[in-house]
């Protein structure tokens, strides 16, 4: 294998480790985030008055009564509780979650489409690509003339033995950086 292909090999293997370590990460915070902002929803918005007086009237009264009867107010009193904490959706909320769902659904729609006319582009250029030996030849005939044969064997003998020097040596590519010959002497 290739320096090149080793070193391509490492970086995305350590890449894709911690992508995952990242958005796991990510996904942690995000929960206890979720979490925090739903206790504080809870206790802001949707704790009535009514649940609140409720719930201190059935603490004082578990102190005179037994505990049976207690446990059957606490799940009563839970109960109206979230009876009560039904909250109303608002006409701007209700729109709101309109529009998000039909822009969630185009851009669903826009990457299948991209994603088929990817594949329909990645099949028509294999198609090209795959040319018939009979093609080939036709091809190596036009450029080379009645010669053809050698100078074609002569080609795939020098691409083999550049393949092998390149194996061999592992040179190391040069950097993809352009030149800048245009010297501003002043």
């Amino acid at each position: 294998m290739s320096l090149w292909a080793e070193n391509f090999a490492v970086a995305s293997t350590w890449q894709l480790k911690h992508q995952l370590a990242y958005w796991k990460a990510k996904a942690i915070g995000l929960e206890y985030e979720n979490k925090v902002l739903h206790d504080i929803i809870r206790k802001n918005h949707y704790v009535d008055d009514n649940c609140v007086n409720s719930e201190i009237e059935t603490n004082e009264c578990s102190e005179n009564e037994e505990s049976v009867d207690n446990n059957e107010r606490e799940v009563e009193t839970y109960e109206e509780c979230n009876d009560e904490m039904d909250f109303e959706v608002s006409e701007e909320f209700i729109q709101f979650l309109a529009a998000n769902a039909k822009y969630k659904e185009d851009a669903r729609r826009e990457r299948e489409l991209l994603k088929a006319k990817h594949e329909q582009e990645e099949l028509n250029v294999t198609q090209e690509k795959l040319e018939t030996s009979e093609e080939k030849e036709q091809k190596l005939k036009e450029l080379y003339g009645n010669r053809w044969q050698r100078i074609s064997a002569i080609e795939v003998a020098m691409q083999s033995q550049f393949i092998n020097e390149i194996d061999k040596d592992q040179p190391m590519y040069w950097p993809n950086i352009p030149f800048n010959f245009e010297f501003n002497v002043v």
